[in-house]
């Protein structure tokens, strides 16, 4: 019995490190492609950005994800936030170069448009806000 509570005790703190490696992974890639990349031509400096990468058959991203978004658009003007949508049925590349795995995914670049936090699953208006405040 105490074998598999600390078989799955292990099982975890690995799962825990392993997700952390890969978001880590995914923010140095992101800042390898800031200043090259495409998505990202047209952001303005001193302007947070979020990329959003979703798909057309991602009900979170529909139903809670794009919701949140928008209203945090709704609420911050161009000036204040950039927000980068990204189909990755249709930009499979760009997938491919932020490291994207599952979506949502989302990627808080600070004005500098160097990222802070990435997201990978759904995310509150609350963290959002709290995200682009400290940036």
């Amino acid at each position: 019995m105490i074998e598999r509570a600390l078989f799955v005790l292990v099982l975890f703190v690995v799962g825990i490190a392993f997700y952390h490696l890969v978001v880590r992974r995914q923010k140095e890639r992101a800042r390898a492609n800031v200043p090259v990349d495409p998505l990202l031509t047209n952001c303005k400096p001193g302007v947070p950005t979020i990329v959003y990468f979703t798909t057309p058959t991602c009900a979170p991203c529909r139903l809670q994800q794009t919701p949140v978004l928008e209203q945090l658009r709704r609420e911050l003007d161009e000036d204040h936030l950039r927000l980068i949508r990204v189909d990755a049925t249709e930009d499979p590349e760009a997938a491919v170069r932020w490291r994207v795995f599952s979506v949502p995914t989302l990627f808080v670049l600070d004005g500098e448009g160097q990222p802070r936090r990435v997201f990978n699953g759904v995310v509150g208006l609350e963290t959002l806000r709290q995200e682009l405040q400290t940036g």
